[in-house]
């Protein structure tokens, strides 16, 4: 984890925090910005900057936004900041400007996001699921989300990951039908043979009797026909590659 997020935090430190900010002071009261800009970015916790990402519209800048997001990206990696609302604000304001950062930049968030695929595949249940996170990825991101279902893929036989199999298997259905391009490959690798061969193989190594009933019941749910019937022709994201 220490490489990626390490290289992310170089890339960035170009962005020294601005001397002087703009804060909308109806929205933000003073203490709570001075305890965003009291000491070393990476000491800085949740309680600091979940005021930022709640505000960051009315908080400084471009400046501020790039000179906070590695601390940002590493506690929603690590699960200290609240993903539901943090992670999509996050995503989608850097897509917004990230064609305008250099190259290293936007690879440096690419790579952090690979890590954030990576820890949550690993472990079951995280506050922010594959599913979800996912959506992230393609949504905010627009991300091309094949890399991350290839990674998704190369886990087999690994419970948490496929207990996040699961979870997509069971939520997918519920949801209304998108038209982004990442939706579309999404739900046809769901209907390809992949997710199959995750479950079974996270079956056959199931440490405990819950495991075993969610593995089952979304493999059962797999296997149905109008469930698999639900895919639609894959198409390629243009976002970042």
């Amino acid at each position: 984890m220490r490489t990626a997020l390490d290289h992310l935090y170089e890339t960035f430190s170009r962005h020294p925090l601005p001397e002087d900010t703009v804060v909308c002071d109806h929205c933000v009261p003073p203490e709570l910005v001075r305890a965003a800009r009291t000491g070393p970015l990476r000491s800085l916790g949740a309680e600091a900057l979940e005021p930022y990402a709640w505000n960051h519209s009315t908080w400084g800048g471009e400046a501020d936004f790039r000179h906070y997001l590695p601390r940002l990206l590493e506690l929603l990696i690590t699960e200290e900041m609240d993903g539901w609302f943090v992670g999509p604000i996050l995503a989608g304001r850097a897509a917004a400007h990230w064609h305008d950062w250099p190259d290293d930049e936007r690879d440096a968030v690419v790579a952090a996001v690979g890590l954030w695929w990576r820890e949550t595949l690993g472990a079951y249940p995280r506050e922010l699921d594959a599913s979800h996170l996912l959506e992230i990825i393609g949504r905010e991101f627009r991300l091309d989300p094949a890399p991350y279902l290839a990674a998704w893929e190369e886990t087999a036989g690994e419970e948490a990951a496929a207990r996040h199999v699961a979870a997509l298997v069971r939520d997918w259905r519920g949801r209304v039908a998108g038209r982004d391009a990442w939706y579309a490959a999404v739900d046809a690798w769901l209907a390809g043979p992949a997710p199959a061969r995750l479950l079974r193989e996270g079956l056959a190594g199931a440490r405990s009797p819950r495991a075993e009933r969610e593995l089952r019941a979304a493999l059962d749910l797999w296997e149905e026909p109008r469930h698999r019937d639900l895919s639609v022709a894959p198409a390629r994201l243009g976002g970042h590659e």
